[in-house]
C-alpha cells in the first residue's frame, strides 16, 4: 500500500513524462514550418495562420479543460484532448498537403497541447508547498527537454532521408503520443472535489488581484515564446544570418538553454525570492532579445539567444506559481489562468506572419520585441503588488 508521499511522487513522475511528450510534439511545428513552406509552397501569411491555429486549438482546449472534468472526470477529459496530437502527426506523416488538412492538423496539436498543459499544471498544483514550486520547474524542464530534442532528431532524419525525413519524424511522434495516452490511462490521480455540476465549482479566485497579475505575466510571456519558437528558424534563414542547417539547430539551442535554466530554477527554489527571480528574468529576457534583434554578427546573436533562453526558463513556472496560489487543485482556476495567458499565443504568431508578408520578416520579429517589453512591465507591476501585500501584512 502506497503512502501519501509515494503517491505524490508517482503522480509527479507520470506528469513529468506526459509533459515531456507534450514538449516533444508541440514545439516541432516551428521547425516544420520552413519544410512545409518549401514542400507545399505556403506563403508567409498561411504559415502564420498555421501557427495561430495551434494557438486557437490550445486556447479552446484550455477553456474546455476547466469544465470537462466536472462532467467526465479528469482521466476521460485528458484522454479526450490528448488523442488529437497523435491524430495530427498521423496527418503530417501521411504527406497530405492540402491547406485545409494542414490547418486542421495544427488545430489538433493545439487542442492536445492545451489539454496537456492544463492537466499537468493542475496535477502539480495539488502537491504540497515547496514540492509544488519545485514540481513546476521540473515539469517545464521536462517540457524543454522534449522541445529541444525534437528539432535535433528532425535534423538527423532530414540528413538521413532528405526528402522524407520530416515524415519519418512525424510518424515517430505519433507513436510517442500513443505512449503518452497509455500513461494517462493508468497513472494515479488525486481525488476530485465537488459534484458533477458547474454550480459547485469554486470561482472565488476571479476576485483575487494576484490571480490576474499572474495571468497577465503569462499572457505576454506566451506571446513572446510562441512567436520566437514559431518564427526563429524562418527568421535566421530568410535574413541570411545563418545557414538552413544551423538555423534549424537554433530552436534546440534555445530549448537547451531553457532546460538548463529551469533545472537551475528548481535548485534555487526556497533560496531566492520569487520577486527577485521574476525581475531578473524579465530584464534579462528583454535585453537579450534586443541584442539578438539588432546584432548582425552570428556569434553575438547565438550568445544572445542562449541568454534569452536562460532568462525565459523560469518566467512561466514562477509566474504560474505566483498566480496559482489561489487556485490549488482547481481545474477551472488553472484553466482560466492558462486561457488568459494563452490569448496572446493566437494573435502574435499570426501578426508576425502578416507583418513579415508586408514589410519583411525583420518587421515581424520587431513585434516580439514589443511583447518582451510588455512582459517586463507586467512583472514590475506584479512585484510591486506583492511587496505592498507584504507591507500590509507586516503593518497588521
Amino acid at each position: 500500500m502506497e503512502n501519501t508521499s509515494q503517491r505524490e511522487d508517482r503522480l509527479l513522475r507520470c506528469t513529468l513524462f506526459a509533459f515531456f511528450v507534450s514538449g516533444a510534439a508541440s514545439q516541432p511545428l516551428g521547425s516544420f514550418i520552413p519544410i512545409l513552406r518549401q514542400t507545399y509552397g505556403l506563403s508567409y501569411e498561411l504559415s502564420g495562420v498555421l501557427l495561430a491555429c495551434q494557438s486557437v486549438g490550445n486556447l479552446l482546449s484550455v477553456l474546455a479543460a476547466g469544465f470537462l472534468p466536472v462532467y467526465l472526470g479528469r482521466r476521460r477529459s485528458i484522454l479526450l484532448t490528448a488523442v488529437w496530437m497523435a491524430a495530427a502527426y498521423l496527418i503530417f506523416a501521411s504527406g497530405a498537403g492540402a491547406p485545409a488538412l494542414l490547418t486542421a492538423a495544427c488545430l489538433m496539436t493545439g487542442v492536445a497541447r492545451g489539454g496537456n498543459s492544463n492537466f499537468a499544471n493542475t496535477m502539480i498544483s495539488t502537491l504540497p508547498g515547496e514540492k509544488a514550486v519545485r514540481g513546476y520547474n521540473l515539469l517545464h524542464g521536462c517540457y524543454a527537454v522534449g522541445a529541444l530534442s525534437s528539432p535535433l532528431v528532425l535534423l538527423l532524419f532530414m540528413g538521413r532521408w532528405p526528402s522524407a525525413g520530416w515524415r519519418v519524424m512525424a510518424a515517430g511522434l505519433t507513436l510517442l503520443c500513443v505512449s503518452q495516452l497509455a500513461v494517462y490511462a493508468r497513472m494515479p490521480l488525486p481525488p476530485e472535489g465537488g459534484g458533477r455540476s458547474i454550480k459547485t465549482v469554486d470561482r472565488s479566485f476571479l476576485k483575487v488581484r494576484r490571480f490576474w497579475l499572474g495571468a497577465a505575466m503569462l499572457l505576454f510571456y506566451i506571446s513572446a515564446e510562441y512567436a520566437v519558437a514559431g518564427w526563429l528558424v524562418t527568421y535566421f534563414q530568410d535574413m541570411g544570418i545563418l545557414s538552413a542547417a544551423h538555423s534549424q539547430m537554433m530552436n534546440s539551442l534555445l530549448w537547451l538553454a531553457i532546460f538548463l535554466g529551469r533545472m537551475a530554477g528548481a535548485s534555487l527554489t526556497g533560496r531566492v525570492s520569487r520577486s527577485a527571480l521574476l525581475l531578473t528574468d524579465g530584464v534579462g529576457f528583454f535585453l537579450s532579445f534586443l541584442v539578438m534583434f539588432f546584432s548582425r554578427t552570428p556569434a553575438v546573436i547565438i550568445a544572445a539567444l542562449v541568454c534569452a533562453g536562460f532568462f525565459m526558463a523560469t518566467i512561466y513556472p514562477t509566474a504560474f506559481a505566483f498566480g496559482s496560489e489561489c487556485v490549488k487543485g482547481n481545474d477551472l482556476g488553472c484553466s482560466v489562468m492558462i486561457f488568459t495567458g494563452s490569448a496572446g499565443g493566437i494573435l502574435t504568431p499570426a501578426l508576425v506572419g502578416f507583418a513579415a508578408e508586408r514589410a519583411g520578416i525583420r518587421a515581424g520579429m520587431g513585434l516580439v520585441a514589443v511583447c518582451t517589453a510588455l512582459l517586463l512591465v507586467s512583472i514590475i507591476l506584479s512585484v510591486l503588488s506583492a511587496w505592498r501585500e507584504t507591507q500590509q501584512r507586516k503593518a497588521e
